[in-house]
């Protein structure tokens, strides 16, 4: 499988825990957990949508105006497509890069 770059989604934070561990994690001796998938997962959470304002000392004039959903950009690098399919109900498409991009890999593509 090529490496497929997906954007994603959710209600809430909560949602994307449960299909973050459905793909496979294990917990070290500290009690943290970490990923034991091959795939990249950024949690880019609740995107600025209309900056904020400030004043020169930096004092908020304006509070910037948050996007709604908890977004996730995903560089699926597993062999296995049901875990793809499994995200497939919070998968969005947009005509851009968006706010975050894997280094040489593009969502775009040509």
């Amino acid at each position: 499988m090529a490496h497929i770059v997906k954007k994603y989604e959710f209600e809430n934070e909560s949602i994307v825990y449960s299909l973050i561990t459905n793909l496979g994690v294990e917990t070290d001796d500290d009690g943290n957990e970490y990923p034991i998938h091959k795939n990249a997962i950024v949690k880019l959470g609740n995107i600025v949508v209309t900056p904020g304002q400030y004043d020169e000392q930096g004092n908020e004039i304006t509070p910037p105006v948050l996007y709604d959903k908890f977004c996730v950009d995903v560089l699926w690098r597993d062999e296995n497509d049901s875990a793809i399919a499994s995200w497939s109900a919070y998968e969005i498409t947009i005509q851009d890069e968006g706010v975050h991009k894997f280094a040489g890999i593009n969502y775009i593509t040509d």
